[in-house]
């Protein structure tokens, strides 16, 4: 067992367990958007990517990559990735990046940008590399920048550095065009920039993703992806596996039972003038970005539909339920008991949440 894997499966084993599925539409081919797995969720990247040698042997070499990764402690994750065929050391094939990544401004939580600092090990450069990422989203575009520090980069003395940015523009609720630049401060001949081109792309009704794209990078690491090599073309399919909808939840709200569901009379995109406060819930990336919140009776939440398909509300004892909230919509609901609600998405089970409804303050 590499040092690396034995790492991963010892910082998954010692740190307890803390948001489901990445989806690619958020970034770029070689970027990772500083996203961090939620807990319960196990997070399996595949990226496979293929060139050609020149004529007249024309021999095509595949380049596979397996990142996985989740959630531990609130906003940390940790993971290892795996590439195949890599070009990134002479002689050393076989590429092992063990991680640790904390992401502690979400742009959905109120902070002027997304940001997240990762740490990790790559075995084949016997390096300790770290990578700081920042991302802010304008309505369908998304900007992304990124610096990278390597100790001992590409198994050469010495340390180095590299820089990065990228953009995705989303033209259609599942589609996105994405692409991305990175090179070496100090790149000298005969090394490249790296980069890669897109198209991203969610699959309906469920929480996976595509990237068709092209570019020159082969692994997914933070050392391979800041040098090029030769064109390849590729693509990446994303997979998350829930294995906290395989849990049941004790759910706690108090006198719901045989109750229909309450369903609020305000309607999709005009929530309810709120004599308390309003309280908004973005969903996104098949998860309720807020899962647990505190409000005070009498307040009004509001869920934002942020996702390309549709979501239903309710609770799990039946105490409220809201009618199907499409792609770019909202619905709003008022809690006038106090109680805790648990819930989830009714055609997205493992989408579960929490709101804790407390006596108004005098």
């Amino acid at each position: 067992m590499t040092r690396s894997y034995a790492w991963a499966l010892a910082a998954l084993t010692l740190l307890p367990h803390a948001a489901p599925s990445q989806s690619v539409v958020q970034r770029t081919p070689n970027l990772s958007n500083g996203w961090t797995p939620v807990r319960g969720v196990v997070q399996l990247n595949f990226t496979h990517r293929f060139d050609m040698s020149d004529a007249p042997l024309r021999k095509i070499t595949n380049t596979p990559t397996f990142q996985v990764a989740t959630g531990v402690a609130g906003p940390l994750a940790v993971g290892f990735t795996y590439g195949s065929n890599s070009d990134l050391v002479a002689a050393y094939p076989n590429e092992w990046e063990s991680f640790a990544r904390l992401s502690p401004l979400s742009q959905d939580d109120g902070a002027p940008v997304d940001a997240s600092l990762q740490a990790g090990w790559n075995v084949a450069a016997e390096s300790f590399d770290a990578e700081l990422s920042m991302a802010r989203t304008f309505g369908p575009l998304r900007l992304l920048g990124v610096g990278r520090a390597f100790h001992h980069a590409f198994y050469e003395d010495g340390s180095r550095y590299a820089i990065a940015g990228g953009a995705s523009l989303r033209v259609l609720p599942r589609l996105t065009f994405a692409g991305d630049y990175a090179t070496l401060v100090d790149r000298q001949e005969p090394e490249r920039p790296a980069w890669g081109a897109g198209l991203q792309l969610s699959i309906p009704a469920t929480p996976h993703s595509l990237s068709l794209h092209a570019g020159n990078v082969g692994t997914g690491t933070m050392e391979g992806g800041s040098r090029g090599s030769g064109t390849r073309w590729g693509f990446e399919y994303t997979v998350p596996i829930t294995i906290r909808r395989y849990a049941p939840q004790q759910s706690t709200d108090h006198g719901a039972a045989g109750r229909q569901p309450e369903v609020s009379t305000e309607g999709i995109a005009a929530p309810i003038t709120a004599t308390g406060d309003t309280v908004v819930i973005t969903i996104r990336d098949f998860r309720f970005v807020r899962e647990k919140i505190t409000i005070d009776a009498g307040d009004v939440v509001v869920w934002r539909n942020a996702d390309p398909v549709e979501h239903v509300m309710r609770g799990d004892r039946l105490s409220f339920e809201s009618p199907a909230v499409p792609a770019g919509g909202e619905w709003a609901h008022r809690f006038s008991r106090p109680a805790t609600y648990t819930y989830h998405c009714l055609p997205h089970p493992f989408m579960k949440a929490e709101i804790r409804v407390r006596e108004p303050k005098p």
